[in-house]
């Protein structure tokens, strides 16, 4: 059966208020798409995972949609610093957020768990850091010390994190589903498998044939699947290896304005708010810097090839 929808529909169907996301990315696939629908859907009380978070989770802070983050760190990339993400810390605007840190190693072996069925993972690169000396909303479940059964030696674990909904971007998926990817992964497998429901965006859709040409590729089954959403340029302005480039002119801009708070209301109105979709943020970037500058993003993707790493 075709789980093939709108952003709209997936989003309205699938992200509740209160809900645990897993949202793949970090500059590659990441669902911008999606994060701008949840924000127009006004969905609350969130909270949020991923190592390596970017200004997606920054925009989700700043809008006031998320209650807690479960987190390695938030940057900005060549910006610096996440600003609505500090403002909401230091200042709490819109309001503070509760903030639960890791290691971008534990964090991913956390996801893996989940999606192993593992009720707990033993880490490393944790101890000895103060990472073991704060807590906030897991408490005392943030992590366990416990004896080694084999040699009896103290080891470190961390719990298996179980997201209600994943939502990745990928390259390409068929109608069913199975998703396929290239390029740099992350954490976006484990995120996606340990997760109780995933929302696939993808950049085409594709036969079951083409799947099958390189199955290898495929990150999550169909059987995980609830929503599959065809979503060109849905990542930009980060990149999508085969289909475009970071936009780092954009990335710029998005720092500029997040820079205060006006800024980063106006920036809201302008490109979430004030476009219906995916389409009419394209066609009003396309009118605001021009058809060169958007195609001068482009890939010039081979499709003889069932995958491509043109840039």
């Amino acid at each position: 059966m075709s789980k093939v929808m709108t952003m709209k529909e997936a989003i309205e169907r699938f992200v509740h208020d209160g809900d645990f996301l897993f949202i793949g990315g970090y500059i590659c696939r990441t669902p911008f798409a999606a994060i701008h629908e949840i924000i127009r859907q006004g969905k609350k009380d969130l909270t949020i995972t991923r190592s390596n978070a970017a200004d997606d989770f920054d925009m989700l802070i700043g809008a006031g949609l998320v209650k807690r983050f479960i987190a390695t760190f938030l940057s900005l990339g060549v910006y610096g610093l996440g600003r609505c993400f500090r403002r909401s810390l230091e200042k709490g605007i819109p309001h503070k957020i509760e903030l639960e840190e890791y290691t971008n190693l534990s964090l991913p072996m956390m996801l893996m768990a989940g999606a192993l069925g593992m009720p707990f993972i033993p880490v490393k690169d944790m101890v000895g850091s103060d990472l073991l000396n704060v807590k906030s909303f897991m408490g005392e479940s943030k992590y366990k010390i416990i004896e080694n059964p084999f040699d009896g030696t103290p080891t470190l674990v961390v719990p298996a994190l179980k997201p209600d909904v994943a939502i990745i971007h990928v390259q390409q998926a068929d109608e069913n589903g199975n998703a396929q990817v290239w390029g740099i992964e992350g954490d976006c497998k484990w995120g996606a498998n340990a997760a109780e429901k995933v929302i696939v965006t993808c950049e085409r859709i594709v036969s079951r044939e083409v799947i099958g040409k390189d199955p290898s590729r495929t990150i999550v089954p169909d059987f995980r699947v609830v929503a599959v959403v065809e979503e060109p340029f849905g990542a930009h302005p980060g990149y999508t290896p085969g289909f475009y480039d970071v936009d780092f002119m954009f990335g710029s801009l998005y720092q500029q304005a997040s820079n205060t708070e006006e800024g980063f209301r106006t920036f809201l109105e302008e490109w979430v708010y004030g476009v219906a979709d995916r389409t009419a943020y394209i066609q009003h970037y396309i009118e605001k810097f021009g058809y060169a500058q958007f195609r001068g993003l482009w890939a010039d993707f081979d499709y003889s090839y069932p995958v491509s790493y043109a840039y």
